[in-house]
C-alpha cells in the first residue's frame, strides 16, 4: 500500500512538472510577443476534412498590429481594424464588409495567436521533444474553457526552442476538420500603416462592394 501511495504522489508531481513547463513556455512566449509593436510572417496553411475528401493547401501572407490584421491569399484578402472586416474577392472583383463581431462565433482569431492561451484555455505539454521540419520544437496543447462556445476543441501550437517563436498551430475543429498553419520568415516589428488594415477602394477599380453591416 505504501508503494502505491509513493507511486501515485510522483505521479501526480509529474503530471504537475508537466502542466508548469507548458506554462513556463507559454508565458515566455507572450512575453516576447509583445515586445513587438508589429509583426509580418508568412505562412502555409491547409485545410483537411477527412469527412468530405479535402485537403485545401494556401499560400499567404498576415500582418498584424494590436487586434488588426490583413491577411493576403492567393485568390481573397482579408483587412480588420477590429472592428470591421472587409474581405476581397480577387476573382470576382467584389468586397464583402462585415462587422467583426457578426462573423468572429468563436473562431480562431488571427490577432491572438502569440498570446491566445493567456485566458479561457487549459494548457498541456504533449510533447517537451518535438521537430517540426527539422527544427526542434515543444508541442502543445490548448483546450478552450468553454468548447460550446468555439468552432474547435483543441489547438496544437509549436514553439522553436532555440528561438522562443511559434512556429506550427494546429486548430482541430468540432466538425472534425483540422487547420494546419506553418509560420515562416517572421518579422517583428515590421514597417506597416494603419491603412494597411482596412480595404482602400480607391486600389481597386470597378470593385463592387457589398455592406453586410446593419
Amino acid at each position: 500500500m505504501k508503494k502505491i501511495a509513493l507511486f501515485a504522489l510522483a505521479l501526480s508531481c509529474s503530471v504537475l512538472s508537466i502542466a508548469q513547463s507548458s506554462k513556463e513556455v507559454l508565458d515566455k512566449l507572450s512575453a516576447k510577443a509583445k515586445t513587438w509593436s508589429t509583426l509580418s510572417a508568412d505562412f502555409s496553411s491547409s485545410l483537411v476534412d477527412k469527412k468530405n475528401n479535402k485537403n485545401i493547401k494556401q499560400e499567404g501572407n498576415i500582418k498584424i498590429k494590436g487586434k488588426k490584421y490583413t491577411i493576403s491569399l492567393s485568390d481573397y484578402q482579408i483587412f480588420t481594424d477590429g472592428t470591421t472586416i472587409w474581405t476581397y474577392d480577387k476573382k470576382s472583383n467584389t468586397c464583402t464588409i462585415d462587422n467583426l463581431k457578426d462573423v468572429k462565433d468563436g473562431a480562431f482569431d488571427p490577432s491572438e495567436i502569440f498570446t491566445i492561451w493567456e485566458k479561457d484555455f487549459k494548457n498541456e505539454m504533449k510533447n517537451a521533444n518535438a521537430t517540426v521540419d527539422g527544427i526542434a520544437s515543444y508541442e502543445i496543447a490548448l483546450y478552450p474553457n468553454n468548447p460550446k462556445g468555439k468552432s474547435y476543441h483543441t489547438i496544437l501550437m509549436y514553439v522553436d526552442k532555440g528561438k522562443n517563436e511559434l512556429i506550427k498551430a494546429v486548430v482541430k475543429t468540432r466538425d472534425g476538420g483540422e487547420i494546419n498553419y506553418r509560420i515562416k520568415n517572421l518579422k517583428p516589428n515590421a514597417p506597416v500603416q494603419d491603412a494597411d488594415f482596412s480595404f482602400q477602394k480607391s486600389k481597386y477599380p470597378k470593385v463592387e462592394m457589398v455592406d453586410n453591416r446593419l
